[in-house]
Order: structure tokens, then sequence, then C-alpha cells
């Protein structure tokens, strides 16, 4: 997906975002949306949105050296998606031997994303995960998934958010012996880089790992990645791309894949047609 109009002001609320957890010096954040919201001026709309939003946490670094602007939140996601997967036994829908009752799980985590929601309440975010168990889903797309999930060799699953990645390692466990895991290559929102794998549980869970190399987008773009994942990209079976910043950057790929997110930005519910945080399994030349 090409960025629009309409991305522009959420892009804004990025830059305000970002200067805002930098420093407390208002005149540094001044500095940084203004020259983040300059970047937006010219912005020729053919990139994906991921790739400015890149571009605007890297004006926030360069201001003020601040690297992982989203560290407590992703920690905190992860200790209270934990704390959800001992209370899924009081969730009438979820059956853990059911490929569908995780895979809603996994959509479902996606709610927890500072990318979009700068100002998320993880506790009132959980409680959308405990509603996605009752949410419509695309039956013959989840069917679909489970069989090539089943009879594909090589899986690349490239994760999203912290929080979210703790709900994924319960989807993943029956597949995990041949999974490679794509990660962040740098701090990027509350998306997992490798440093992040252990305290989402994820640590040597499966065949391996690979970032997307040193800009580290909060998407996937092919001409911007580390050789080692696009050598991963292209050898893969099936590629399992989690959250919207992958579904924007990946939308029009000719691979295998399968797209697992929740339906939260207007751009994609327009492109989609879809409704507001529904589950979306998007399948394409699987």
């Amino acid at each position: 997906m090409k960025t629009c109009l309409e991305c522009l002001p959420c892009l804004g609320k990025n830059a305000v975002d970002a200067a805002k957890r930098s420093t407390d010096d208002l005149g540094i954040q001044r500095n940084i949306v203004a020259e983040s919201l300059k970047l937006l001026s010219t912005n020729d709309l053919q990139s994906p949105p991921p790739y400015t939003a890149r571009q605007i946490l890297d004006i926030a670094l360069r201001h003020t050296g601040t690297v992982d602007l989203y560290l407590k939140e992703k920690q905190r996601s992860n200790r209270l998606a934990e704390r959800l997967l001992q209370e899924l036994h009081e969730i009438p829908e979820y059956n853990p031997q059911c490929f569908e009752s995780r895979l809603r799980l996994a959509i479902a985590g996606n709610i927890l994303d500072f990318g979009i929601f700068a100002d998320l309440d993880i506790e009132k975010a959980l409680q959308v995960v405990k509603t996605a168990f009752t949410k419509p889903l695309d039956q013959t797309a989840a069917k679909r998934l489970e069989a090539k999930m089943s009879s594909a060799k090589r899986i690349l699953y490239i994760l999203d958010n912290c929080g979210e990645a703790v709900f994924d390692r319960v989807f993943m466990e029956p597949f995990r012996e041949k999974i490679i895991l794509g990660v962040r290559g740098r701090e990027v929102f509350n998306d997992v880089t490798v440093k992040d794998l252990d305290d989402c549980g994820l640590a040597g869970f499966t065949a391996g790992v690979v970032d997307n190399g040193p800009k580290g987008i909060p998407g996937i773009m092919l001409n911007e990645v580390s050789n080692e994942f696009k050598t991963a990209f292209e050898a893969a079976d099936l590629i399992i791309a989690k959250g919207q910043g992958n579904f924007e950057s990946m939308n029009d790929y000719p691979n295998p894949i399968a797209f697992l997110f929740l339906a939260k930005c207007p751009v994609v519910i327009r492109e989609i047609q879809a409704e507001l945080n529904s589950i979306q399994v998007r399948l394409i030349n699987v």
C-alpha cells in the first residue's frame, strides 16, 4: 500500500508522540515535530506508511539519542499478556487444542499497537483480546491456513508487537520446529527485536531468527532488508505476517503470504472493505 493523504495526520501524531517520549525539553520537542512535518509536507506518497514512520523516529533519535522509546510499554504488555494466558481457561470459547482458538488469540493480540494507538490503555486492550473468540472469522481462510501450515516445510513468521508476540507463541507451538522468526532490525515503536525475544518467551523457541536489517522499518520492504532476511523470505513455503504495518508494506507481493491482523486503521479498513477491529485472515497466493 502506498501512503495516502489520510495517513499524514496519523504520521503527524507519531511525530508528536516520539517527541514527547524522547525528551522533556519543549524546544527539542518542537524541533522534532517541525522537522517531521516538513518531511510529511514533501512526501510523494509512493512508499508505504511504515517507511515514513521509521524516518520520523529517526528524526527523534537524531535530536535526542533516545533509542528505545517504548521499552516500558514492551515489558508491561508482555507481563500482562502472560497474565491473560493464565486466565484463558475462564473463557468458555477458548480451546487450546483448537487451531481456530489459537489463531483468534494471535490476531487479537494485534490490538497492542503503540504505532497506531500512542495512548493505548493496555488493560483495556486486553479486554478487547477476550472478545476475540466470539467475533466473525473467515472460516474458509482459517482452514486453508491450517492446511498450509501443516504441509509447509519452511515458514517465515514475521512478528509485530511485544505482548502480541506472547500470544503468537501459543499459536506457533505445534509448528515451531519449521518456523523462522522475522523481527525488526532495531527498535521501532513496540515492535519485537532480537533483544525482546527472551522477554516474550521466544528465545530459542523456533528453528531460527532473522531481522529485517539495520533500518528497522516497522514493515517489510525487500529493497531495504538484510540479505539474510531476503534469503529466508524467498525460501519460505509460507510467510505469516502479523499486523497492519506488514500488510501495508507487503500486500502486493507475489509470495505465499498470510496476513493476520485486526483492522484498526481507516485507510486499511477502506482498502479491504472491513469493519473496525474485525479479525482478518488475508491469504495471498496461499
